[in-house]
C-alpha cells in the first residue's frame, strides 16, 4: 500500500508540471497564428508548430518592393505558334516576363502571315496582356509587269527579281560565318527591279553634278563611291524629282541577299568558295573584285603593297569598272566586291524565324552594308555577309545600286 501511495504521488506531481507546459505550447501556437494569414492543413494541426505563411503573405514581405519596381508581359497570338520577339532588349521572350517600366517594341511573325510590329508600354506592377492576330499574308504576284528590264534616263539598267521565298542568313558550318547571319526563311511577296550596276561615278554627276569618289581617275563607269547613306537619300530624291516619281529607293537587306543569291544556297552564286589565303580564292574572282585581284594602274590607286596572301601581287589597289566579271543567274553584277552597298534597313544584330517582306526595326544607330569591296578578304564577299555604318559615315569603299519598285 506504501510503495502504491508513493508511485501515485509521483505521478501526481509530474502531471501538474506538464500541464503548464502543454498550455503553453499551445497558447504560443495560437498567438502565432493570429498575426499571419490562417492555412489549412496537416502542419497547422500538429501539436506546437507554427502555422505556414500564405504563398501571398511570402511575397509580400520578402518581394513586394521588387515587384512594385517590375511589369510582366504576357502576349497571345494568332496563330498560336507565332514567333514573339522584344526587339529593344536582348532577352528572348517567354510568358509572364518580367521587364522594369518602360517602353518595349515587339515583334511578331509567322509562315504565311503579315509581319506585325508594335511599341507598348510596361508599368510597375502591371501584368500586361496582348492579343496580337496576324493577318494572312498575300500570295506572291508571279504576274509581274509586262516589261521584265527597262533603261532609266541616266542610263541605270534595271532587270524585274520576282517575288519567292529563299533561306537567308548561312549555315552554321559555313566557312567565315557571324553570329549574326542566323540562318531564316523569309518570303518577299512582291517583285521589284534592281539595277544590273552600282550606281557609276557618270550617273552620280549627272544627277549631283559633281563626284565624290576617292578613285576619279579610275572613271566614269566606276562605281561612285565615299558616299554616306544620306548622301544615296539626296541622290534617290533628285532622281524621283527628275523622272517625276517616287519609286525608287535603297533595297531592303533581304531583298538584296534574296537578288545576289538569285536561287542559289552557297557562300557565292556560282558555288562554294575555297579559300586559298585571306585573299585568295579563285572561284571569287571570277565574279567580283576583292582584296586579292583588285589591282590598279591609274592615278591615285591605293598602296596595297603589304597585303598578304594574294592571289595578285601588285603595288596598288582600288575599285574597277562595273560589269566586267560573269553576273549571276539574273543578270546582276558585281553583287560580291567592288564596293560596299548601302541597304535601306537598320542594323539588326540576329534575326530568325519565317518573316515576309521584312524592312528591319524602325530605327537604329547603323545602317546596314552588303556584298564587300575592293580591299575585303575573300571570307567578306560571301552572300551572307553583314555589315553596318552610321549613316553619315563615308569613305572609299562605299557605294550603292537603286531599287525601282513598279
Amino acid at each position: 500500500m506504501v510503495k502504491k501511495a508513493v508511485l501515485f504521488l509521483l505521478a501526481f506531481i509530474v502531471s501538474a508540471f506538464m500541464i503548464p507546459d502543454a498550455k503553453h505550447s499551445l497558447s504560443s501556437a495560437f498567438s502565432q497564428d493570429q498575426t499571419g494569414p490562417q492555412t489549412e492543413g496537416p502542419d497547422s494541426l500538429q501539436g506546437g508548430s507554427c502555422p505556414k505563411a500564405d504563398a501571398s503573405q511570402k511575397l509580400s514581405a520578402g518581394a513586394g518592393s521588387k515587384k512594385q519596381q517590375t511589369g510582366r508581359l504576357f502576349v497571345e497570338t494568332r496563330p498560336e505558334n507565332a514567333r514573339v520577339r522584344v526587339l529593344n532588349i536582348r532577352p528572348k521572350f517567354h510568358q509572364g516576363m518580367v521587364l522594369k517600366p518602360g517602353k518595349y517594341h515587339i515583334e511578331v511573325s509567322a509562315a504565311g502571315h503579315e509581319l506585325e510590329k508594335k511599341w507598348i508600354e510596361v508599368a510597375a506592377g502591371e501584368d500586361r496582356h496582348l492579343n496580337i492576330h496576324l493577318v494572312k499574308a498575300k500570295a506572291p504576284d508571279t504576274s509581274g509587269p509586262k516589261e521584265k528590264a527597262f533603261t532609266n534616263s541616266i542610263g541605270m539598267r534595271f532587270v524585274y527579281i520576282e517575288p519567292g521565298t529563299f533561306m537567308m542568313g548561312s549555315p552554321p558550318n559555313e566557312l567565315g560565318r557571324d553570329d549574326d547571319e542566323e540562318q531564316h526563311q523569309v518570303t518577299l511577296t512582291r517583285g521589284f527591279f534592281l539595277a544590273i550596276t552600282e550606281v557609276t561615278q557618270g550617273q552620280w554627276r549627272r544627277i549631283m553634278g559633281d563626284d565624290p569618289s576617292y578613285f576619279k581617275h579610275c572613271g566614269n563607269d566606276c562605281p561612285v563611291e565615299s558616299v554616306s547613306w544620306d548622301d544615296c537619300q539626296a541622290f534617290i530624291q533628285r532622281l524621283n524629282q527628275q523622272e517625276k516619281t517616287d519609286r525608287y529607293r535603297l533595297p531592303t537587306e533581304a531583298e538584296w541577299e534574296y537578288a545576289c543569291r538569285a536561287g542559289s544556297k552557297t557562300e557565292l552564286y556560282t558555288g562554294s568558295m575555297k579559300v586559298l589565303g585571306g585573299n585568295n580564292a579563285p572561284a571569287l574572282d571570277e565574279i567580283g573584285w576583292y582584296g586579292g585581284n583588285s589591282c590598279a594602274e591609274y592615278e591615285g590607286a591605293f598602296d596595297c603593297s603589304s597585303w598578304s596572301e594574294r592571289q595578285y601581287a601588285c603595288p596598288r589597289c582600288g575599285t574597277h569598272p562595273v560589269a566586267r566579271k560573269k553576273p549571276n543567274a539574273w543578270g546582276l553584277y558585281d553583287m560580291p566586291g567592288n564596293v560596299w552597298e548601302w541597304c535601306h534597313d537598320w542594323y539588326e544584330e540576329s534575326f530568325a524565324g519565317h518573316v515576309t517582306d521584312p524592312t528591319g526595326p524602325s530605327s537604329g544607330d547603323f545602317r546596314v552594308c552588303r556584298g564587300g569591296s575592293w580591299d575585303s578578304f575573300a571570307l567578306g564577299c560571301r552572300a551572307a555577309t553583314r555589315y553596318s555604318e552610321v549613316p553619315d559615315y563615308k569613305d572609299h569603299l562605299m557605294g550603292f545600286r537603286l531599287v525601282r519598285t513598279p
